[in-house]
């Protein structure tokens, strides 16, 4: 995948030494650009909100029996970052496996609310750490996720999770401009968002039926239509990546599909349908320590709008370099990010909510 993400990077001219802001575009005149817009059609994640963030210290032994397991024989805990037979937590992080064995199985459908409530948690982490949030680490979970659902899980869809998984993706697709030689993100949105928008190696599927059903608050998303049995035998660019690039070198406008959603709308999850003018301001998508500039106005054609000159960017390249630098491993006592970025929270609230 980050050999096809230096091939875009080859389209756009970019290379060593260039912004990795510029990464977020993709194409030449007009450019393309994964949209706040896509992630809720993608995903059916909604992009206004609460900004992504919660307290990140432990310890988290409480936290897990009152949220997920209480029982006597919670297993092993070990501080250090060596993974261990029966572990639960390893550093910071949740195993996998463990919660999978011990908290992954439903319950029945008239459990007790706290059983429910508690699989619901088990479920959502297991999402946060391999679909919408992956880490390196492939086989954990960070454990101060589990401050996003504790609690009333009826507020849980108040955070802003598309701000946050684009910002993700924007600190990946950074990170790979950059040629890092380890990336990780949520790269199934990329992909989904690649077969949507442009015909390359873009798969044949089967058409998806029960859109809108139930209801639009609980319907599937356009990205559905990706994860149905997918064919390639007609795909006229399968092979090497190096076919791919070919491709993107002479792609034009015109092959691009700039309104993948039109016709599906209708029956699209009722987040993805209350969009509102914020998914065209410029403002910082937040996820804990990440913080990626959002700015559409460089890619206006693809919201149906008039192209023109964008304005000068309101954060100077400095600022931007020093938000790249930070990460989680770098604090040994877990910071509040809130206080490290209070003034691209302050942004956030100003111009989003």
């Amino acid at each position: 995948m980050v050999s096809f993400l230096g091939g875009l990077e080859a389209k756009r001219g970019g290379g060593e030494g260039e912004h990795p802001i510029d990464s977020h575009a993709v194409g030449s005149s007009p450019a393309n650009t994964i949209s706040r817009e896509d992630v809720a059609f993608l995903y059916g994640l909604r992009s206004t909100g609460i900004p992504v963030r919660s307290n990140t210290r432990g310890p988290w032994e409480e936290k897990i029996r009152a949220n997920l397991y209480p029982h006597e024989d919670l297993g092993e805990w070990h501080r250090e970052r060596r993974s261990r037979e029966g572990d639960v937590v390893v550093g910071n992080n949740i195993k996998l496996k463990w919660l999978r064995q011990n908290c992954g199985v439903a319950p029945q459908a008239d459990a007790p609310g706290e059983e429910l409530d508690r699989y619901t948690r088990a479920v959502a982490l297991e999402l946060f750490g391999t679909l919408i949030f992956p880490d390196i680490s492939q086989n954990s979970i960070p454990a101060y996720y589990l401050e996003l659902v504790s609690g009333n899980l009826n507020e849980v869809p108040d955070f802003n999770w598309g701000g946050a998984t684009l910002a993700c993706l924007y600190r990946a697709l950074d990170r790979a401009s950059m040629r890092f030689k380890v990336v990780t993100g949520p790269w199934m949105l990329l992909l989904f968002w690649a077969w949507s928008y442009l015909p390359v190696c873009r798969p044949e599927v089967a058409p998806i039926g029960g859109l809108g059903q139930p209801n639009l608050d609980s319907c599937v998303p356009f990205g559905r239509k990706w994860g149905e049995a997918r064919s390639f035998e007609r795909s006229q660019h399968r092979g090497a990546v190096e076919n791919a690039r070919d491709y993107l070198a002479v792609l034009n406008v015109e092959d691009i599909n700039w309104f993948p959603y039109v016709l599906d709308r209708a029956v699209m999850p009722r987040v993805a349908q209350e969009g509102s003018i914020a998914e065209h301001v410029r403002l910082p998508l937040i996820f804990y320590h990440i913080v990626a500039y959002y700015y559409p106005d460089r890619c206006r054609h693809q919201f149906g709008l008039y192209q023109i000159t964008p304005p000068p960017l309101p954060v100077s390249w400095d600022v931007t370099q020093n938000l790249l630098g930070f990460q989680h491993g770098t604090y040994r006592d877990r910071p509040d990010f809130a206080t490290i970025f209070a003034s691209a929270h302050a942004e956030w609230t100003d111009e989003a909510l």
